[in-house]
């Protein structure tokens, strides 16, 4: 079992296992759950950062990255794989990641019903959810369908 790192908080004791994710396959316009440091894991969309401004997917229209995020990805030189984030927060940020800073959501009921209770602060928990629950719309959206 993996746990994240650099968490700084108590948290640390959380069950919740984090998988290592070279197995696993990421793409754009999948829905992961993507953790950034002081952040408890959220829910986000990987986005092509080459997409045309315009782009509509299966009757979707996505959000084009700005320029100043996608000039960010020099400052994770160090990095050998990034994918680009769009979390399903209020703000709608975006953020570079590594593939061990995210895993795929909508898959694993248990993995995904542990990480919605994972933070200790009742705020973030109810962000988190409501993250949640906007992810889920945009999955049947574009799926036409529940899942």
């Amino acid at each position: 079992m993996y746990f994240s790192k650099g968490r700084g908080t108590r948290s640390s004791t959380s069950k919740t296992p984090v998988k290592a994710t070279p197995t696993t396959h990421l793409e754009p316009l999948q829905l992961v759950w993507a953790k950034c440091r002081g952040y408890p894991w959220y829910p986000a969309l990987i986005i092509d950062p080459k997409i045309p401004k315009g782009f509509i997917y299966n009757g979707v229209p996505l959000p084009v990255p700005p320029q100043d995020v996608l000039n960010l990805k020099k400052n994770h030189s160090h990095e050998p794989v990034l994918y680009l984030v769009l979390f399903f927060d209020v703000k709608r940020t975006w953020q570079w990641l590594p593939p061990n800073k995210l895993e795929v959501l909508g898959v694993d009921k248990s993995l995904d019903q542990a990480k919605l209770v994972e933070s200790r602060k009742p705020t973030e928990r109810k962000a988190v959810k409501k993250a949640y629950g906007d992810a889920m719309q945009f999955r049947k959206q574009v799926d036409g369908e529940d899942k």
